[in-house]
């Protein structure tokens, strides 16, 4: 699963995540290793809060690349981890990946933090939490 990330548009958060998962692996639990998943056998419909916190963090503060994940296309596996079968991301207009299919550009990095913040409502307080901790190491 991981050499699928790797191929993604998802490929730098898949790899801010595994990055943060050496440094706060407690915090990071809650994704699953390689994150993209086909949704198959040890997996459930389902998504995470403490997950999404971690994947907008991860997406903004270090790829500059942010995961708008469906609904219909988070599991969680038998752990809670949370997986994500397909995602659109969210980039800056001169990403490598802007103009791909399922890639939203946004003109600057106001608007792409605007996008970030969108997304921040469906995660609730968590995103505040998993954002200091992960970004001030408190």
């Amino acid at each position: 699963m991981a050499l699928l990330a790797l191929t993604s548009p998802l490929a730098p958060v898949v790899a801010a995540v595994e990055g943060l998962r050496l440094q706060h692996p407690d915090l990071v639990r809650c994704v699953a290793q390689g994150l993209v998943t086909s949704g198959g056998d040890g997996w459930r419909p389902g998504t995470d809060r403490c997950a999404l916190a971690v994947l907008l963090v991860a997406g903004w503060t270090r790829a500059r690349r942010v995961p708008l994940p469906a609904g219909g296309e988070t599991f969680l596996n038998r752990a809670g981890q949370l997986g994500i079968r397909r995602a659109r991301v969210a980039v800056l207009q001169d990403g490598p990946v802007a103009g791909a299919p399922g890639v939203v550009v946004a003109a600057s990095r106001h608007e792409l933090l605007q996008i970030v913040l969108e997304h921040a409502v469906e995660v609730g307080p968590e995103l505040q939490t998993i954002m200091r901790k992960l970004t001030h190491g408190s």
